[in-house]
């Protein structure tokens, strides 16, 4: 299953694209490109956004999936993209065959300079087919559980991982830069127990352990930790 559209709203332009993958666990996950256009420059913001359905069925996922995604978007772009974004998201999933996860594509140009015509919109959708969104490398990877009561939770680090934290008294030993754990606010003190992660930022072991138990991310730069479905090898998303 492969859908596409494309809207001309004023001097806006989205081009939506779902595709059914299959996967061992379901997943809706939504690339999503902002380009801004005016005279002299082109800027586009890129993001993915990796939502694990758990036991929720797509079709009573996508709702609140697409809800949040129109949360991040400026409120001129939300209100005139959130309908047409929520009514293809919405017909695609169920199109799907069962146990499919769902791939969004959302590309969305708009001019900032005044008087925008109809050949300026044109103009957004040449670059679009010019400079495909499933081309570009994703600047930034954000993954959520949804939850059955509709919150959209943080995925934790694997256990593995967390286990094999190394634990160090601060004040000995080379490499803690930091001078807080920014988790707690409070200063670190001489022979407080503190950890290291490979992203070489530094926390109280108390506080990144808990931290990591419900979220994956480093708190300071966002670098992924192991999940239980990754590789062993974490990365940088910025």
């Amino acid at each position: 299953m492969a859908n596409l559209e494309t809207h001309h709203l004023g001097d806006t332009v989205i081009q939506l694209q779902a595709r059914g993958v299959r996967q061992a666990r379901p997943l809706v996950v939504v690339h999503l490109r902002v380009t801004e256009f005016d005279d002299l420059s082109i800027s586009p913001e890129m993001i993915s956004l990796r939502f694990h359905l758990g036991q929720l069925s797509l079709p009573r996922a996508v709702p609140r999936i697409i809800s949040f995604v129109a949360s991040n978007l400026g409120a001129k772009i939300r209100r005139l993209c959130e309908h047409h974004l929520l009514r293809f998201a919405s017909q695609s999933a169920v199109e799907l065959a069962a146990g499919s996860s769902l791939e969004l594509l959302v590309d969305i140009g708009a001019f900032l300079a005044p008087g925008c015509a109809a050949p300026d919109t044109e103009l957004i959708y040449e670059w679009m087919l010019y400079m495909p969104l499933q081309e570009q490398e994703m600047a930034f990877v954000q993954d959520y559980n949804l939850q059955e009561n509709g919150g959209f939770g943080g995925v934790p680090a694997s256990k593995s991982f967390i286990e094999s934290l190394g634990r160090s008294p601060y004040g000995q030993g080379e490499g803690v830069r930091e001078e807080e754990c920014v988790i707690c606010l409070e200063d670190f003190v001489a022979g407080a127990e503190v950890s290291t992660i490979p992203c070489s930022h530094s926390f109280h072991s108390r506080c990144i352990t808990q931290w990591l138990e419900k979220s994956h991310l480093c708190p300071i730069c966002r670098y992924h930790m192991p999940t239980a479905n990754s590789n062993p090898q974490g990365q940088h998303v910025m």
